[in-house]
């Protein structure tokens, strides 16, 4: 027994400590069948971090960006076709 209940005045010490045996094995029962209570999943994950909307815009930007530079580049190219097919045909009637 510790200090507090040593020095506790009792009728019967023999019921004493029956009553305290069978409180602390109450107690150890309790903590063996006691469940943990730490969350052990991983931290929910933010839908608004999942997206990435930025890098997803950004990303739209630059293949617009893209998609213009290449129709520039074959109007370009269509255009220096047709005026080479001219000149080819200007050179076999000369």
């Amino acid at each position: 027994m510790d200090r507090g209940r040593k020095a506790m005045p009792v009728q019967n010490k023999a019921c004493m400590k029956k009553y305290v045996k069978r409180c602390q094995d109450r107690h150890r029962q309790k903590l063996r069948d006691m469940k943990s209570s730490v969350d052990n999943k991983s931290p929910r994950q933010a839908t608004h971090l999942k997206t990435k909307a930025k890098t997803h815009a950004l990303m739209e930007d630059r293949f617009a960006q893209i998609e213009t530079e290449n129709r520039i580049l074959l109007e370009k190219m269509s255009h220096i076709m047709r005026v080479s097919e001219i000149d080819c045909l200007a050179h076999e009637n000369a």
